[in-house]
């Protein structure tokens, strides 16, 4: 696949996650395959060619790993192997990285949610953060990188992943020049202007860092145009646009799109597991003529609150659907330790409770919600649903988009936000909203109810048929045999 080189991927995350023995529930010690997309797509990868995975130690479970080798050979009960080299930064290093710098300060940027009027602060604690957390972390990444590159009898070639690294690219080339180095960024890369947030001593280190790597990768066109803007018009470098290349340091760095998609053939098998099969049929005890479905993180950029105001909108113009329609909200708890994500949780919950007191009657309630993080019933959801709602307020990709239709067997309709980064490849087949519409989206759910068979089997086929051709092995593909044309590798 990669010719004679030695991967090496970089992420905050391992592609794997401990379980720990609980002797209370009688359940053994497990390590098993980790969530997300990121895990998801780059395993693949990381196994069939033996990569290194250099990852950061979040938790005790992490540390236990870190302890068993260094690198650790590492392998899931599904008998996958990987190779992972943990970092481990002080405690108090990684809660300034992480949670003070990575999340919210950058994730709030680049998904457009500060509320600018009032926050964010930028101060002397900001700066501490980012140099003795987010400067130190990444550091710690990049020398181990290079030890690894300097220890290695292959030519490295790097693949740094997502947000909380961007500086690492510029720290490993600095000690290795003829490295050879990709960088893909999962979320969406906003506007030149976004980045005045920050100072300028900041912002520029984020870009000056991406910089370092051959060729950056992100979800959609729109995020590659925005970061071209971004090093013309905030660090004065020398652009091609038509060729989507920066010029830095006596350099061309690449720039290009490679949406991410999902293993279609796995999600597939998964969803025909017996595991799906009995969430399904207890789905089915509850389920009313009509379902509207959500499967969100209780992240802000989500939209989740304007959801459900839609809904309710929704409610007060077809009267002729109460009792005959639900929204099912399948939501995971995100990011609880930071005040702003458990202050949304909340409103999400009284939003909900509020709809469900104004209109409930005869046993009917309009919205319901689970707060749990239970794939199998994901994917029940998915296979069941009329309407699947995916309206962020900005999303990189959202997953969520290709996962549910490519799963359902009613031929259900999405309705999908035009910023989320799937409307770019999905939009013409789905029902299009401005998320912060109430209005539309309400009537946009409304038209995905009554919509006749035909429509919604050709709608439902041609998201299908678009996310089947370009799956997760075609999103390693295109970047791989970029690498080649530009590293010849």
């Amino acid at each position: 696949m990669l010719g004679d080189v030695q991967p090496i991927v970089v992420a905050n995350r391992a592609p794997l996650t401990l379980e720990l023995a609980d002797a209370y529930r009688n359940t053994p010690e497990r390590l098993v395959r980790g969530a997300g997309g990121l895990v998801t797509a780059l395993s693949s990868l990381a196994a069939s060619t033996r990569a290194l995975w250099v990852a950061v130690a979040r938790d005790d479970p992490d540390r236990i790993l870190a302890a068993r080798g260094d690198p650790a050979e590492l392998v899931t009960d599904d008998g996958t192997s990987y190779r992972v080299a943990f970092v481990q930064p002080r405690p108090d290093s990684y809660e300034l990285y992480y949670n003070t710098i990575s999340n919210p300060l950058l994730w709030f940027i680049q998904h457009y949610l500060w509320d600018l009027a009032r926050e964010p602060i930028v101060d002397t604690a900001t700066r501490h953060a980012w140099q003795e957390g987010y400067v130190r972390v990444n550091q710690l990444v990049a020398d181990r990188v290079v030890a690894e590159a300097k220890a290695s009898s292959q030519p490295p070639l790097v693949f740094v992943q997502d947000y909380q690294l961007y500086c690492v690219p510029g720290m490993v080339r600095a000690q290795l020049p003829d490295v050879r180095i990709q960088h893909f960024v999962h979320i969406p890369w906003p506007t030149p202007m976004s980045w005045t947030v920050l100072p300028k001593q900041i912002r520029d280190a984020i870009v000056q860092g991406l910089l370092g790597a051959d060729l950056v990768g992100f979800q959609t066109r729109r995020d590659v145009r925005n970061f071209l803007l971004t090093c013309e018009e905030n660090l004065g470098l020398t652009v091609d646009f038509r060729e989507r290349t920066v010029f830095f340091e006596g350099r061309v760095v690449w720039v290009r799109n490679y949406p991410i998609s999902v293993d279609v053939g796995g999600l597939l098998q998964q969803a025909e597991g017996e595991d799906v099969r009995i969430e399904e049929e207890r789905l089915l005890t509850w389920r009313p003529e009509k379902l509207i479905l959500r499967v969100d993180r209780t992240d802000l950029s989500k939209n989740i609150v304007r959801g459900f105001l839609a809904y309710e909108r929704m409610l007060e113009d077809h009267h002729e659907l109460h009792g005959a329609v639900q929204f099912w909200a399948y939501l995971q708890p995100s990011r609880q330790d930071i005040d702003d994500y458990r202050a949304y949780l909340g409103s999400v919950l009284s939003v909900a409770a509020g709809i469900n007191r104004k209109f409930s009657s005869g046993g009917w309630t309009p919205i319901r919600v689970e707060i749990d993080d239970v794939m199998a019933r994901a994917l029940a959801g998915y296979r069941q649903f009329d309407v699947l709602l995916v309206n962020p307020i900005y999303d990189g990709m959202n997953l969520v988009a290709k996962e549910g239709v490519l799963c359902n067997r009613r031929d259900g309709v999405m309705v999908l936000s035009e910023n989320a980064g799937s409307h770019e490849e999905l939009g013409d087949f789905a029902l299009t909203v401005n998320p912060f519409d109430i209005d539309e989206t309400a009537e946009a759910l409304y038209l995905g109810l009554m919509m006749d068979a035909p429509q919604k089997r050709a709608r439902a086929e041609r998201i299908c048929e678009t996310v089947r051709s370009a799956d997760i092995n075609r999103w390693i593909a295109l970047q791989l045999q970029d690498l080649r044309d530009l590293l010849k590798v």
